[in-house]
């Protein structure tokens, strides 16, 4: 979601946590902020290109507790392995409407942001410097 004016990221967060996840705001208090990226984007009418900031924040969820989709904006929640999240993120989407892609791509920045967060992305990997700019780049 987005932040409204005077609104600060972390209220902005739990309102989206209720909105999108059903989780209570008790819950969602306990988020750690992690990080922010950027990333750069096409205007909701797709005829520009505009730089776009989004803060990142961990929230660890109790065993067995599953979101539940409310407005409409995700389809659903799942739980995946490290491993998998990694070969979803690498799954080239064909079609020129993205129809087939998992995930808007802002969400795709976010995920790759928590897996070098997290060390699953080694430092060896050829690009991985260029990978860390990338995320935090408003070019």
């Amino acid at each position: 979601g987005g932040l409204a004016a005077g609104m600060l990221p972390r209220e902005a967060m739990v309102m989206e946590c209720a909105e999108e996840a059903g989780i209570p705001s008790n819950l969602a208090n306990t988020m750690k902020p992690v990080s922010a990226v950027s990333y750069t984007g096409f205007n909701d009418d797709e005829w520009g290109l505009k730089p776009d900031q989004l803060f990142c924040f961990d929230l660890e969820l109790p065993i067995g507790y599953i979101p539940v989709p409310v407005d409409g904006e995700v389809q659903s929640f799942r739980k995946v392995p490290l491993p998998e999240l990694v070969e979803m993120l690498a799954v080239e989407v064909t079609q020129e409407d993205d129809s087939d892609n998992l995930w808007k791509p802002n969400t795709g920045v976010v995920l790759i942001d928590f897996l070098v967060r997290h060390g699953a992305i080694d430092a060896n990997e050829a690009g991985y410097l260029e990978l860390l700019h990338g995320l935090r780049s408003r070019t």
